[in-house]
């Protein structure tokens, strides 16, 4: 049963109340749960995590004798994961007001910054109460992601802690060239990826290929030389690259350049799957989800019947795509593609991971500690180890046993230590 010390940590996280402190004067949690997976996919043994203001500083059984301050939180009828990592989301993709099957005109041309960043508030609610403590946004425009994060980090919104692209390298973005003339590409290419620094971003993001939405065309716009002088830069000033790709061509491009992550790729062979896995240095993140919610979302964007057709078509090549590069051993996180109004839906892209022949443990992996690795915090986040980030979901339901107890049962959502987000009806799992 939740005792009241639950409501009153929902309504003023860490109270800083003498009854709570330990023998520094930091604030205490120990929190009771039914069970507690690992980032690694493993059920651990102890079943209480005690918390210090963000940072976990015990995992076992028994912990009351050794933190007698501590407030305890019974949440003995859920299970504990670490709170999960979406490593491909557009969270300032948003509309002031519902689309009138023209959503993505609507965006490009009819909204401001402004709206932009009012919309993705909400957008970032969402994601946070999808279990997603941490996520990646790669491409935004006018500054609106830097903006957002800001006031994340200030505490004025609450959403998830966010690592960003900022402008992403795409021929939209970039000058009109020749394609022959190589120099003035690399050049081009180059003084973007600069920019892209300078800007403060985390990452660098660059379109290989086209294809994003209805368009599955995958017709190559950036090659190897253009990549490695992209990669060569940013990996210089301590930014990671991601690379989208709907190409076979593209993703060998892409791993010969020493790329970090390729995203949505799709069509690759046995050949290039081996090739990809012996590197073990470029991550998969599939996105296959984005594309059923395009189909079930046809009218806002005014896909016909057909274009509904084709991309759930397209999910079932994605599915064999992962089913493929998990056979092969390459390493794989998990990422939605969120866009519009799929926002809270981010997680559904697990279910389509099992699917594919994944178990839930694998599942879970691939959004903690694989998504961490992706993006350099993997002895930060992603684990229920003492001196992690307390970020912890709790779910109604054993995730190891149904991945649908993520996708559809989160109680609780714990950042940072802070319990951000509370389900009284998932809470009362029975």
């Amino acid at each position: 049963m939740f005792r009241l010390a639950l409501l009153l940590v929902c309504l003023a996280p860490f109270a800083s109340a003498a009854s709570n402190a330990g023998p520094d004067g930091t604030s205490q949690l120990l929190l009771r749960f039914a069970g507690i997976v690992d980032g690694t996919g493993e059920s651990l043994s102890g079943h209480e995590i005690v918390i210090a203001n963000d940072i976990i500083i015990a995992v076992g059984d028994g912990l009351a004798d050794r933190f007698p301050q501590a407030q305890l939180i019974d949440l003995d009828r859920l299970h504990a994961a670490p709170g999960l990592i979406d490593t491909h989301v557009h969270i300032t993709y948003v509309l002031p007001q519902p689309a009138r099957g023209d959503a993505w005109a609507q965006l490009l041309e009819q909204t401001t910054p402004q709206q932009r960043l009012l919309g993705s508030i909400e957008n970032a609610r969402l994601t946070l109460e999808s279990g997603v403590t941490t996520a990646r946004d790669l491409f935004a425009l006018d500054g609106v992601d830097f903006r957002l994060r800001e006031l994340i980090e200030s505490g004025a919104v609450v959403g998830p802690r966010l690592l960003l692209s900022g402008v992403g390298i795409h021929p939209m973005t970039m000058p009109t060239l020749e394609a022959n003339d190589l120099g003035a590409r690399l050049k081009a290419i180059t003084d973007a990826t600069h920019s892209v620094v300078a800007s403060g971003a985390d990452w660098v993001k660059i379109f290989a290929t086209s294809g994003t939405a209805d368009d599955l065309s995958g017709q190559q716009l950036y090659f190897y030389p253009e990549l490695k002088a992209a990669v060569d830069i940013a990996h210089q000033a301590g930014l990671r690259v991601a690379v989208h790709s709907y190409s076979k061509d593209a993703i060998a491009d892409a791993l010969k350049a020493g790329v970090d992550s390729i995203e949505h790729p799709v069509g690759f062979d046995a050949r290039v799957a081996r090739e990809w896995a012996s590197a073990q240095e470029t991550f998969y993140v599939p996105t296959i989800d984005h594309n059923r919610y395009y189909a079930d979302h046809r009218n806002e964007y005014g896909y016909d019947e057909g274009t509904g057709r084709e991309l759930r078509a397209f999910v079932q090549s994605n599915v064999e795509s992962l089913r493929l590069a998990h056979q092969a051993g390459i390493p794989i996180a998990f990422g939605s593609d969120a866009v519009m109004t799929m926002f809270g839906q981010n997680t559904m892209e697990l279910e389509w991971f099992v699917k594919a022949g994944l178990s839930p443990a694998e599942t879970i992996k691939t959004a903690t500690l694989n998504a961490a690795e992706l993006l350099g915090l993997e002895n930060q986040l992603g684990r229920i180890l003492p001196t992690f980030q307390a970020d912890i979901i709790a779910v109604c339901g054993n995730p190891l046993s149904d991945i649908q107890a993520i996708t559809n049962n989160i109680a609780v959502v714990i950042k940072a230590g802070k319990i951000v987000f509370y389900n009284p009806q998932k809470a009362a799992c029975p």
